[in-house]
């Protein structure tokens, strides 16, 4: 074990040190003359020897005691810099989220910066699953975030995002086809999702077009996916507006019927409905919240 001097008697040490006064240095430390003056005794004992000489601004250390106040100065400050480097990685709350790869792609991680920010204590340890089978997921979240309305016991689901679908397609690909009405889209390949196989027969009839038992064109396991090939002009999407305004806003893609849509009951998010502690609210509310946005 190693043998060192009383940390409290050192701190004394550099402040009178610093002061040239015992008394400035019971002021600064709010302690009493009395034990300042019992600390400098401690260390002095512990040392063999005095450490401080009579000048004429006050009392200085001696020769000996300057180089070791050199060296204590130099171990109070990094103790008290990793200090402050524990105290800020003190553990916060952490909220476990499960969503779906797109979702979380698209809509959920571009977001959450905002929070995050505010709420820096606070860790969202982020997980995706692309099944909408709730109750297959193995381990318990906070927050579970489905493109529908779920229902568990004892749980609440509000929603956080409307799902409002219309037809993408790429500048490249307008360039490549006249597509003035929702049936020119027919011309091009059209880009499916296995998720929702529907999707294209649900917009299309929507528009007024009437199409027959299957509608050609490749399928993907995830929108993110589609939505990139689209994007490359392989063929034309159809997507939620709330998952592709940056796409729309920088040009990656157009929406040659924005009027034209196909609603879906909206993203929802489930928790549980006695939630109480505060880092939980405080993410449920700023969710929630996106909703109005």
């Amino acid at each position: 074990m190693r043998r060192l001097p009383p940390l409290r008697a050192l701190k004394v040490f550099e402040a009178v040190a610093r002061h040239s006064s015992v008394t400035a240095a019971a002021e600064e430390l709010c302690v009493s003359h009395g034990a300042v003056s019992q600390q400098i005794r401690i260390l002095e004992e512990y040392f063999g020897r005095s450490l401080f000489r009579r000048s004429g601004r006050g009392i200085e250390p001696t020769l000996e005691a300057s180089a070791y106040l050199a060296d204590v100065r130099a171990c109070l400050d990094r103790l008290a810099i990793a200090s402050e480097q524990l105290a800020r990685r003190r553990p916060g709350r952490i909220l476990k989220i499960n969503a779906t790869p797109s979702f979380a792609m698209r809509w959920l991680i571009p977001q959450t910066s905002s929070f995050q920010l505010a709420n820096p204590s606070i860790e969202l340890r982020l997980s995706t699953s692309p099944t909408d089978e709730i109750d297959q997921l193995g381990e318990p979240f906070d927050f579970i975030i489905r493109r529908d309305v779920m229902r568990r016991s004892d749980h609440s689901c509000g929603k956080i995002a409307d799902d409002v679908s219309t037809a993408l397609v790429s500048p490249m690909l307008l360039e490549k086809h006249s597509i003035n009405a929702p049936r020119d889209l027919l011309a091009v390949p059209l880009l499916h999702l296995k998720s929702r196989p529907d999707a294209w027969r649900g917009w299309l009839g929507a528009s007024g077009v009437v199409i027959g038992e299957t509608v050609a064109g490749p399928y993907f396991d995830h929108f993110f996916l589609s939505l990139q090939a689209a994007i490359n002009g392989l063929g034309a999407a159809v997507g939620p507006f709330a998952l592709i305004q940056d796409d729309l806003a920088s040009g990656r893609l157009v929406a040659p019927f924005p009027e034209r849509t196909l609603v879906g009951p909206g993203f929802h998010v489930l928790y549980r409905t006695a939630m109480k502690d505060r880092a939980g609210r405080l993410f449920l509310d700023w969710l929630l919240a996106q909703a109005g946005r």
